[in-house]
């Protein structure tokens, strides 16, 4: 069985699965912008306050005068949908009828979470393309797991190339349940025809050690960046500081 090289020690593994946002993708570099449009965009529909742009961040768990987002915010842990029901919520807060709320954060959606503007704004984690590259000429079957959309998660694939180097995209809209529950590895290991108990997870957040649990995969690999190694080291079973840790 094929290997990889983690921190100088040797894992078997016939099926290694990725985290997009924060693994394969620089989240503070790309989601930082993005919200930050989406945000400017609102303000066609809904004047955009001081507050209100405050209100947004912080429900979000993004903070752009520091660069961060919070690890264990919704941004970071939630899917596409809680995200939109939180900035619905915001819109509420300032007088907009919950339905009204509703059509101006998807007439944004697709204004902003489209390929243009992901394509200003995506960009790959220190890495990532490299590790992709050698997992594939290993024969190493590789998978994406995200809370993200199945077709945003292709589209940001294709913009940093990564497309050829992967098997399998799976989004919170492909399963009946998003992270953390194993829907996705579950199907993951079906559509590729490998098990759980030879595969190999790597993501950057708490959730994805709990997708890595719940479903039994071999080995769980945490990406410190957004949370800190050390909480990190409490519910994976190895932390690197990127992906150049991995060959």
């Amino acid at each position: 069985m094929p290997h990889i090289n983690v921190l100088k020690r040797s894992y078997e593994t016939e099926l290694v699965i990725f985290d997009k946002d924060g693994t394969l993708l620089d989240f503070k570099e790309t989601w930082i912008a993005i919200i930050q449009e989406l945000i400017h965009a609102i303000d066609a529909y809904q004047p955009m306050t001081g507050d209100l742009q405050e209100r947004i961040e912080h429900a979000l768990g993004i903070y752009p005068d520091k660069k961060e987002i919070d690890g264990y915010g919704p941004l970071a842990m939630g899917t596409f949908s809680e995200c939109n029901a939180l900035i619905c919520y915001c819109l509420y807060r300032e007088g907009q009828r919950w339905d009204m709320a509703q059509n101006i954060v998807e007439k944004v959606g697709k204004q902003v979470f489209g390929p243009a503007t992901r394509k200003r704004n995506v960009k790959a984690a220190p890495g990532a393309l490299e590790l992709l590259k050698a997992l594939k000429s290993r024969g190493i079957a590789t998978a994406v797991a995200t809370n993200d959309k199945e077709s945003d998660a292709r589209v940001d694939m294709d913009l940093i190339g990564a497309s050829p180097y992967i098997d399998l995209v799976v989004g919170a809209d492909s399963v009946a349940n998003a992270k953390p529950a194993p829907d996705m590895v579950e199907k993951i290991c079906s559509s590729l025809g490998k098990t759980s108990r030879n595969s190999i997870l790597i993501g950057d957040t708490i959730m994805d050690a709990l997708l890595g649990r719940n479903s039994g995969v071999m080995l769980t690999i945490g990406v410190s960046g957004i949370v800190s190694p050390e909480t990190l080291a409490e519910h994976v079973d190895v932390v690197v500081s990127s992906l150049k840790d991995i060959t």
